[in-house]
């Protein structure tokens, strides 16, 4: 497989190339992701999808990716955009339609002061997306 694509929440379809993670990879802006090919070698499983300003630098010694190796990722699958809103667009109508394992939620909760009142019902939590 040499290529991929996925259609977003809004209906888009985001065309991706495959690299094995060993390939040379350009100092370009980029969405990217960790990938296994799915049941049967038909399409692919997406494990972890981030963006980056620079795929070369990002991918050197990626901290996600042992645990998506784990994961079976064989892959990387890039789309290359310039420009930073694009890829923003690109990540978020994703993320929402493949759901990747590795970006679950994270729970962000504020300093409580020790000194401070009482804390009073429960504490405001802030959902954020990992990535």
């Amino acid at each position: 497989m040499a290529a991929a694509q996925f259609k977003g929440a809004s209906g888009r379809v985001h065309r991706f190339t495959a690299h094995r993670p060993e390939d040379a990879f350009a100092i370009a802006p980029a969405v990217y992701a960790f990938a296994r090919p799915g049941f049967a070698g038909k399409g692919w499983v997406v494990l972890f999808l981030s963006r980056t300003a620079n795929l070369q630098g990002r991918l050197k010694d990626h901290e996600r990716w042992e645990e998506a190796r784990l994961l079976g990722a064989t892959h990387v699958l890039v789309h290359e955009r310039d420009e930073r809103d694009v890829r923003e667009y690109v990540e978020a109508d994703l993320l929402g339609c493949l759901k990747p394992v590795l970006n679950g939620a994270v729970i962000e909760t504020p300093a409580v002061e020790a000194e401070s009142a009482p804390l009073r019902g429960a504490a405001k939590l802030k959902l954020v997306w990992a990535a």
